[in-house]
């Protein structure tokens, strides 16, 4: 992995920070990294540190930040350094003197251990000077920890997807975000909700030093969308408080089985009236899915068939990033603001499925060469003002918003089937487009009183409207030409009204949260059903702090799950020859009902929820009768009963070896409105919905011998059916 970076105000730091860099760079290349490890503490009671900033700088004038860390809770830390040498390496706190100590760096050393680093308290008379307080890195509040980035280090030669990981309770692994154990969460920018299929590429393309602060906000409010269940993370890129401009220009190669890399840079301007800041980034690597997978089919509960599969699928994946940010300062008080942000992503595909079916008329074999191309595109629009009402921190704040989502998925498939009967095997080719837009308008008006540090206030109303537009056409290949039995053209209109009222109070070590959210939905699906219903959702949190380290809190919250867009279109993709995928535009909202019970001492953490989900969402698999194939579609169950137990327990085996263990315990009772039909979703095929029709299939004719008689394929309980086409 290669990383460089550049930054100047002035033209002369520009030119020597180019000659540092290619210095720097030429002489890290192919070295290893020595791995800091130590535990910071107050030299005078021997208590950890939390969440001390640690520095590693060069011992050469002018020094420069090499690495940058953030100790956990028990204040242990570590950092790498990139190449031998002698360092600096400092340890800051707020309110104690900051700790420096010289470093040296031995050739082929992976590990150094510092061992405990005291900190002595700093307690000094002060004559008559000014003083600027400075905010703590990591603050506890009652409902969110707040990540203070503008005020740290930690934003040198970061990106604000980088910097998250290093948050409290929260684990990025692969471009999957979870926030205390949770993955449904909400990451809003600047305000602005972000699209969770982008989120990877649209933070990684925010540089560190733009990032004022992270609030993790664990029990949101009435003020956020009532489908933030899981929690959510709001991200609040800074004011430059200095006037001129900077620029920094990155980027990173990758080699393993595949290739990769991508480009990085932006560009900030302030000035007393005026701030603009523009950013991009583009990557491009290659990846693959190759898997084996076997399914057992039933008739009722008798074994009629068995399945076995192969797939293998060579990709290419490309993201790129652009936004932009103009800001007027009418006054201290008064700001006008324009954002635009725009991504852009596809994956093109190309690989083969191979299957085995076994049944009581023989052995059918059938190989499937296909090409994929998927795309997406998100374009955002924000205008907002906003105004400071006083020097407590009450505010207004007006804001109109349109969003646009492209999506686009073309699959070609070349079929050939070798049957029990048949010397000879059949072909068939099929061609399958879908493409859908989204249109979002937004308007939000919210208003902040606080009366003062104890007590705050928070009211609003919100206006949503998306609008969908999707079209499927698809061609089979008859002979030398192109059937096209025609395009099915599908959409939906969805209106939502909400408004909310949330107050925050503290007596003492009590800290209470109480909020209610009104939202009036209009729905409408072509060929579908029309739906308006009104919803309130409560949320209470109450926090008491026994001690400085064990603190018991109690939580109730009422959300919504709505459909995913894509789970709407009655459309049918194909996943291979034997399985497919269908939309269900008579999906209906999933409402939960969730009880919390927490337990934090010293870092340990035991958590009692229990959830109750009324129409809850579930992915089953139905046969279709008369094009031989599982569809897998979306559903509605009655009822979901899900009780959790959660242990979080933090170890340090080693000094140079700290890890978080997290036991979970579940029991969970489902409801079905017909318990046969739904304990066994796929035993009897009922008729196709209006609202969702039938792609013809390619191989209703090849798939099967023709004197094979119809029957019933439910998925086993235990199967798994994965697709090698990414959705």
């Amino acid at each position: 992995m290669l990383h460089f970076a550049a930054a100047a105000t002035v033209t002369t730091a520009l030119r020597r920070a180019l000659l540092l860099l290619v210095v720097l760079l030429c002489a890290t290349a192919a070295q290893a990294q020595t791995t800091l490890t130590g535990r910071a503490v107050d030299t005078a009671t021997q208590e950890a540190l939390s969440f001390a900033t640690i520095v590693l700088k060069t011992s050469t004038e002018p020094a420069t930040v090499v690495a940058s860390a953030l100790a956990d809770a028990q204040g242990s830390f570590q950092l790498k350094a990139a190449q031998p040498g002698s360092y600096q390496l400092q340890v800051l706190m707020l309110g104690y003197a900051t700790h420096s100590q010289a470093v040296v760096l031995a050739t082929g050393t992976p590990a150094v251990s510092l061992g405990t680093i005291g900190l002595q308290a700093s307690t000094q008379s002060l004559g008559e000077v000014t003083v600027t307080a400075q905010r703590q890195l990591v603050q506890q509040k009652p409902d969110r920890v707040v990540m203070n980035v503008g005020e740290s280090l930690l934003g040198a030669g970061n990106d604000a997807y980088s910097i998250l990981g290093m948050a409290p309770s929260v684990q990025l692994v692969e471009g999957k975000l979870s926030f205390r154990g949770k993955n449904n969460v909400l990451v809003y920018l600047n305000g602005k909700r972000l699209p969770g299929a982008n989120l990877e590429s649209v933070l990684a393309s925010i540089p560190g030093d733009q990032i004022d602060r992270i609030e993790l906000i664990s029990n949101p409010s009435a003020k956020y969308d009532a489908d933030a269940s899981g929690g959510v993370i709001e991200i609040y890129t800074k004011r430059s408080q200095t006037l001129g401009w900077n620029a920094n220009l990155g980027g990173n190669l990758s080699q393993g089985q595949r290739s990769g890399g991508g480009l990085n840079g932006g560009l900030r301007l302030s000035s007393p009236k005026i701030d603009f800041t523009t950013n991009g980034s583009f990557a491009s690597k290659g990846g693959f899915e190759r898997g084996s997978y076997s399914r057992t089919l039933y008739q009722g509960r008798t074994e009629v068939a068995a399945l076995e599969q192969q797939n293998d699928l060579d990709k290419v994946l490309r993201d790129g990033s652009f936004s932009t940010s103009l800001n007027y300062h009418f006054s201290p008080q008064a700001t006008v603001g324009f954002d635009f942000d725009l991504t852009r992503g596809s994956l093109t595909g190309a690989g083969w499925t191979q299957a085995a079916l076994t049944e009581r008329q023989g052995l059918t074999r059938s190989r499937v060469d296909d090409d994929v191309y998927l795309s997406e595109a998100f374009s955002n629009y924000t205008l907002f003002y906003k105004h400071k009402l006083d020097s407590l921190g009450s505010s207004l704040l007006v804001s109109g918003n349109y969003a646009r989502f492209e999506s686009e998925q073309r699959q070609n498939f070349r079929q050939q089937v070798q049957a029990p009967t048949d010397t000879v095997a059949a072909v068939s080719s099929f061609e399958n487009f879908i493409p859908a837009t989204y249109h979002i308008y937004t308007g939000v008006l919210d208003y902040g009183k606080v009366w003062n540090q104890n007590t705050r206030l928070e009211t609003g109303l919100k206006y949503t409207d998306t609008r969908n537009e999707s079209r499927q056409l698809t061609q089979t290949l008859a002979g030398a030409a192109w059937q096209t039995p025609g395009t099915s053209t599908l959409g939906y209109k969805e209106r939502i009204g909400a408004g909310y009222l949330n107050l925050n109070h503290s007596l003492g070590k009590l800290s209470l949260q109480a909020g209610l959210r009104a939202e009036l939905t209009r729905y409408q699906v072509a060929t579908g059903r029309d739906s308006s219903y009104f919803n309130l959702f409560p949320n209470v949190r109450a926090d008491y702090r026994l001690s400085d380290n064990y603190t018991t809190s109690v939580a109730y919250a009422a959300n919504i799950h709505r459909p995913a867009y894509e789970s709407l279109i009655g459309f049918e993709r194909l996943i291979d020859n034997y399985t497919s995928h269908r939309g269900n535009a008579s999906l209906r909202p999933e409402y939960a009902h969730s009880l919390s019970w927490n337990q934090l001492y010293k870092g340990y953490g035991l958590q009692l929820t229990h959830t109750i989900s009324t129409h809850a969402i579930t992915s089953v698999y139905r046969y279709d009768e008369a094009n031989q194939r599982l569809v897998q579609t979306t559903e509605n169950l009655r009822q979901r009963h899900l009780t959790s137990l959660t242990l979080t327990a933090p170890l340090s085996p080693a000094k140079w070896w700290s890890m978080t263990n997290t036991g979970n315990l579940y029991r969970q009772e489902l409801s079905f409105p017909t318990p046969w039909t739904r304990l066994w979703p796929c035993a009897k095929a009922k008729p196709t919905s209006p609202s969702a029709p039938t792609t013809p299939s390619p191989w209703a004719t090849v798939g099967a011998p023709a004197s094979t008689p119809s029957t019933t394929h439910p998925a086993s309980a235990a199967s798994t059916i994965t697709t090698p086409i990414p959705t």
